[in-house]
């Protein structure tokens, strides 16, 4: 499976550790990125944030390969959250919002997280990187990788 790999001007110095980190989770090949900044349509001023949803849209309707992860520097939400790290839709792609992640490994953690939801795997109640968190410290506590389950979801085993 191939995923193209987009990102905002800000984001170009971490797109290296983001490819190791879902090449070691998921043997995905990462071929082609591209720069690509998000659309000003998807800006909500009075929240001073990016509706997702259209991000994704955007996204979804600019890939070429199966699969696409966009990772942005600004903050993001969706309906009936106040933020969060990243949405995607199963069999398409994902956004990852790097804007409250302090650390490359969190940075790393989420794009396995969202690419994972892309491939078909939900939240995990295991100690798993597919766990849902709902703030930074939440983020920090999870692992880095997949559990034994969702391996076998994925035939990762």
């Amino acid at each position: 499976m191939n995923l193209e790999l987009f990102y905002s001007r800000n984001c170009r110095d971490i797109i290296d550790d983001i490819e190791n980190a879902l090449t070691n989770a998921y043997g995905i090949e990462i071929n082609d990125y591209e720069e690509l900044e998000p659309i000003y349509s998807a800006y909500n001023r009075r929240r001073g944030q990016y509706d997702a949803f259209p991000l994704l849209n955007f996204l979804i309707s600019r890939k070429t390969k199966e699969i696409a992860l966009w990772v942005i520097d600004k903050d993001i939400y969706c309906d009936n959250m106040n933020f969060i790290f990243g949405y995607a839709s199963q069999g398409n792609g994902a956004i990852l919002s790097i804007y409250r992640l302090n650390s490359t490994e969190l940075i790393r953690k989420e794009a396995i997280h969202e690419v994972g939801h892309v491939l078909g795997l939900g939240h995990c109640h295991n100690h798993c990187v597919m766990q849902f968190s709902n703030s930074v410290e939440e983020a920090m506590k999870k692992p880095s990788e997949l559990c034994e389950e969702c391996k076998r979801v994925l035939n990762l085993v």
